[in-house]
């Protein structure tokens, strides 16, 4: 081998290998291609869309699931969170309360359940698997108790919704049978100022080296019980984000609202390159493992496949994906 043909390999494995989102990003456009192929329609504006839109909401609770496993931590109750702001959102704005103020109590409910399940976890010593596992439990009680155990709808349109989750006509118009929403750029929003804070800032740097080795990250000076506390509280903060557009787009929430969230955010983080061990991971990759979840359900649904095989369907698919993706990060 050429030192020429070494040197192009080395900065090539570096490229991929360093990169978690790389791999992921490979196999998406793979399937996409197959997809495409294969599944009459699939590659059609309508559906494209329908799979950034299906997303959008989630999107916001896989940013901060993602940053949390880097961190070596998890998050179970995400879906429970997400009910809980969502009808706090809800019932305000449906008593005529002010959108603004909703949307803040929203959020705050989000972080501040966020974060007791940080200081549970730091503070007790139990796994956060476990302590989030309870917490999941208790917060949706608090729905259930806050809502009087009731779907909480509304045939109103107020512009607070369409704002925070309505039609992206001006998108819409250009792409024919388009229908993507506002919920898509509140995400890319997100993802960008979640990127640039994971990979341009000392604290980003300080969530790396937490997950990697909390002893070493200590000796660094790291105050890690904070760096946890933050990544709690930030995913927190997103659920509750993440509960305001589930209702203002769909204009109805229950207690169940978010029930299987948690693995969804948790498969998606992993295809997309996450550690479930920590120290390693990616927003975009995240993101992408999402879309990837995603365009597997819209493809199992065109391809006229029983509903009751989805699950069994996208699980196998996550699993090979993982796989795959592993496999092309040791090939480059």
């Amino acid at each position: 081998m050429s030192v020429t043909t070494a040197a192009a390999k080395r900065e090539r494995r570096s490229w991929v290998g360093d990169s978690p989102a790389v791999p992921p990003l490979i196999t998406l456009l793979a399937l996409f291609l197959i997809f495409s192929i294969a599944v009459p329609n699939f590659g059609t504006m309508r559906t494209v869309s329908g799979i950034v839109g299906a997303g959008s909401i989630n999107a916001l609770v896989v940013i901060g699931v993602t940053m949390l496993m880097i961190c070596g931590e998890f998050d179970l109750s995400v879906g429970s969170m997400l009910a809980v702001a969502g009808l706090i959102f809800a019932k305000q704005t449906m008593a005529g309360g002010s959108p603004v103020l909703a949307v803040g109590m929203a959020l705050l409910a989000g972080a501040l359940m966020g974060l007791f399940n940080g200081l549970l976890t730091t503070s007790t010593g139990i796994p956060s698997f476990i302590a989030t596992l309870g917490t999941r439990s208790i917060y949706r009680a608090i729905a259930w108790v806050y809502s009087g155990g009731l779907m909480l709808q509304t045939n109103e349109r107020l512009p607070a919704y369409d704002f925070l989750n309505g039609r992206l006509d001006s998108l819409n118009n250009v792409f024919f049978n388009a229908n993507f929403r506002t919920a898509t750029l509140w995400a890319l929003i997100v993802v960008i100022i979640a990127q640039v804070i994971l990979v341009r800032t000392q604290f980003g740097n300080q969530v790396f080296a937490t997950g990697g080795s909390p002893g070493a990250a200590r000796a660094l000076g790291i105050n890690v019980r904070w760096v946890k506390l933050a990544c709690f509280t930030l995913t927190g903060l997103l659920c509750g984000m993440a509960g305001v557009l589930t209702f203002s787009q769909f204009r109805t929430i229950f207690v169940a609202s978010g029930a299987g969230l948690e693995l969804t955010a948790i498969a998606s983080a992993v295809v997309g390159g996450t550690l479930l061990a920590g120290g390693v991971g990616s927003i975009v990759g995240g993101l992408i493992g999402l879309l990837l979840i995603n365009m597997l359900r819209s493809g199992a649904v065109l391809m006229g496949l029983p509903s009751d095989n989805f699950e069994a369907i996208v699980g196998v698919t996550i699993i090979g994906a993982a796989i795959i993706n592993e496999r092309l990060r040791e090939r480059f």
